[in-house]
């Protein structure tokens, strides 16, 4: 009886310590997609298109608030050197919160973010409110977008 204890005691032990290893490796992806939020963030109010495609994996899909498609970081990238350079020039976003992380799987997580952008030319004086549903993969040597929407939310919209 006391060998049969000692045995579960010891495999509670390991299964606690398999836990504890799991949670903390969750943490550190969750705050290794973080940065990805954030560095999208800081390179938009920066108006750097490369490093706004650079949060995004080569092959990447991206559709914005008016429904257009993007395929590919080099077309991302392209998009973004335009928008930025015309009405997005002198715009500012804000990331109001990260709704939710959802591992799908160790190496893939769907994010949900909500957003503020103001100083659009085209829309003087307004700020538009949007959430971003985001897939993130790590591959190609780090966490980046692979697939993502922007929806512009309506007023009275939460």
């Amino acid at each position: 009886m006391k060998k049969l204890l000692v045995a579960l005691t010891a495999l509670l032990g390991l299964a606690s310590h398999s836990i504890i290893a799991q949670q903390t490796n969750q943490n550190s992806t969750q705050e290794l997609i973080k940065s990805v939020i954030s560095n999208y963030e800081q390179a938009w109010n920066r108006h750097d298109a490369r490093a706004l495609a650079e949060q995004y994996h080569t092959d990447a899909t991206w559709v914005n608030w008016f429904g257009a498609y993007y395929k590919g970081r080099a077309e991302i990238e392209k998009h973004y050197l335009t928008t930025h350079s015309t009405y997005f020039k002198a715009t500012h976003f804000t990331t109001r919160s990260i709704e939710d992380i959802t591992l799908v799987k160790p190496d893939m997580a769907l994010v949900h973010v909500r957003t503020d952008l103001s100083g659009d030319e085209r829309y003087p004086g307004q700020t538009f409110r949007f959430r971003r549903t985001i897939l993130l993969t790590n591959k190609e040597g780090g966490w980046r977008i692979l697939a993502g929407q922007n929806a512009k939310l309506n007023e009275g919209i939460d």
